[in-house]
């Protein structure tokens, strides 16, 4: 019996150390995606105040040549442009509604009604598909106006499809 009882203490020595080199590779990672996260929207603000900056020196030379009598072409569209959906490598349970979203759309690759989605999300998240559905209604509104998402009517209901380059 003593034979036994040493391989079991082996085995379940090898087993903590794998856990807890899982657990720290699980930090690692949870800690990189959350820097990589920060840093992309970083990058994202500043682009931002740059546009921002360039229309406003955009308005002022306008308006300086108007000034000067200069007649000048009704400019284009100005509207700020919204980055396509980041669509996350893999799903955790950490991703924003939007990433959610896009990660269900990309996997389906083709459309979905909100409840669709909704059933995914919450088999993902092992949650309610009916409180998921209220919870990502107002989000999929929203991508949708921001031109993020494809929204075609089947009867009542919007089947979506990401907004691919």
């Amino acid at each position: 019996m003593e034979p036994t009882n040493k391989i079991a203490e082996i085995i379940k020595s090898e087993i903590l150390a794998l856990q807890s080199s899982v657990a720290v590779k699980q930090n690692e990672m949870e800690s990189a995606y959350k820097e990589a996260i920060q840093q992309a929207n970083k990058v994202r603000k500043e682009s931002q105040k740059d546009v921002d900056n360039d229309l406003k020196t955009m308005e002022s030379l306008s308006a300086a040549l108007v000034a000067l009598g200069v007649k000048t072409e009704k400019p284009k569209s100005t509207a700020k442009q919204h980055p396509l959906l980041v669509v996350p490598a893999e799903y955790h349970a950490n991703l924003t509604l939007n990433e959610k979203i896009s990660f269900v759309l990309n996997e389906a690759e083709k459309e979905y009604s909100k409840e669709d989605i909704a059933e995914v999300i919450a088999v993902y998240d092992d949650t309610d598909a009916t409180k998921v559905a209220t919870q990502i209604g107002g989000v999929l509104s929203s991508l949708k106006s921001k031109g993020l998402l494809i929204a075609n009517k089947d009867g009542r209901k919007d089947l979506f499809t990401l907004v691919k380059e």
